[in-house]
């Protein structure tokens, strides 16, 4: 991953500072996902002009949050949240990451869904479902390895 800019070191410290001023309310923010975002959202930001829009966005945010935290409403809690959710999705579908643990969820799902239906073929779900779960879970867990050697997790 390139050097971090001077934008990310800012907003980091201000997530330090609104996390403090939050106290245990802070795990309903997912400050840790935020940074992740912002992390990556400051890396793409040098070729992307939708990263550095949102550069821009999750500064303000940040900032109109930390202003008065007792003031915070479930509407701007919302906004903050939906917003974060654009991001994702935006660094998702543009830049091709995954969430940590994505392909694990995905492929055990599936593996379950087709080991059923082969050992409902074969009179014996139980081991159908049992091969299916070890062979999804194995597939998924490769694939976010792979995925994290490549530096696609965000």
């Amino acid at each position: 991953m390139s050097e971090q800019t001077e934008w990310y070191r800012n907003l980091e410290i201000g997530i330090d500072k609104f996390k403090a001023q939050l106290g245990a309310d802070a795990r309903d923010f997912f400050l840790e996902r935020f940074a992740k975002i912002a992390r990556r959202v400051d890396q793409f930001s040098v070729d992307c002009p939708q990263c550095r829009e949102y550069q821009a966005r999750m500064s303000s945010i940040l900032q109109e949050l930390s202003i008065d935290v007792s003031q915070i409403t479930k509407e701007k809690k919302r906004n903050y949240l939906g917003n974060m959710n654009t991001m994702l999705s935006h660094l998702k579908k543009a830049h091709g990451l995954i969430s940590d643990g994505q392909n694990t969820g995905i492929w055990l799902v599936l593996g379950i869904g087709i080991g059923a239906a082969l050992g409902a073929t074969f009179s014996n779900p139980a081991i159908g479902i049992s091969a299916g779960l070890g062979l999804g879970l194995a597939l998924g867990v490769c694939l976010d390895a792979q995925a994290r050697k490549a530096g696609k997790v965000i």
